[in-house]
């Protein structure tokens, strides 16, 4: 993770310093990272983005983020194992899908001021998981331990789904800023949609056109 930010911060530096001379097609570039909420008690925890915002408006972005929910299966009437500890029950971990999402967008940027920005974008997304199955089964006492009433099992498994965001951004500085936005990523392992705040830092061009 440490490797990785760091990383993404020189990449963002390098590039502001590219994006700085006449010839640069961009109009912003930056770096994202950001966390948030999700449907199945989900939780976004990281998100990396770059993203490129093009001359003619349109927007590239290429990211990688965690997100780790309930199975979209588990049964309503699960009751997690536990054990006893001097008469207080310790509750099992509960089942959770950890997936693995990266994705690549295209879309388009939307100017709401020097500092204020809309971007939304479409694209395909690889992700990775776990498909879980339950099977209802009788408590097991094991000692102090007893066993849930459903027996799981999980397989990993990798496919191609299709990814959609949209995010209100606002450059606080003409390198740093924050952002608020929607996601959604539609794949057959499990799909998910949610919130998330972010982070921005990069080239965020605050500066006012030079009149002609």
């Amino acid at each position: 993770m440490k490797q990785v930010t760091i990383t993404a911060l020189l990449l963002a530096f390098a590039t502001t310093l590219f994006a700085q001379t006449k010839e640069t097609p961009f109009k912003k570039f930056y770096m994202d990272l950001g966390t948030g909420l999700a449907g199945h008690n989900g939780v976004l925890a990281p998100e990396f983005a770059a993203t490129a915002v093009l001359k003619n408006n349109w927007t590239a972005s290429l990211s990688y983020s965690s997100l780790d929910m309930d199975p979209k299966n588990l049964p309503s009437d699960y009751e997690a194992g536990f054990t006893l500890l001097i008469l207080f029950p310790i509750p099992d971990e509960m089942p959770a899908v950890k997936m693995h999402l990266f994705n690549f967008n295209a879309g388009k940027f939307f100017p709401l001021g020097r500092k204020t920005w809309i971007t939304t974008q479409a694209g395909l997304s690889i992700a990775s998981g776990q498909k879980m199955n339950f099977t209802a089964q009788e408590v097991e006492e094991d000692g102090l331990h007893f066993s849930s009433n459903y027996s799981s099992t999980s397989k990993s498994q990798t496919t191609i789904g299709g990814a959609l965001k949209a995010d209100f951004n606002w450059a606080i500085i003409p390198y740093l800023g924050i952002g608020v936005g929607a996601f959604a990523n539609v794949n057959s392992i499990q799909s998910a949609a949610g919130a998330e705040i972010k982070l921005i830092f990069g080239w965020l061009n605050t500066k006012k056109p030079r009149k002609s």
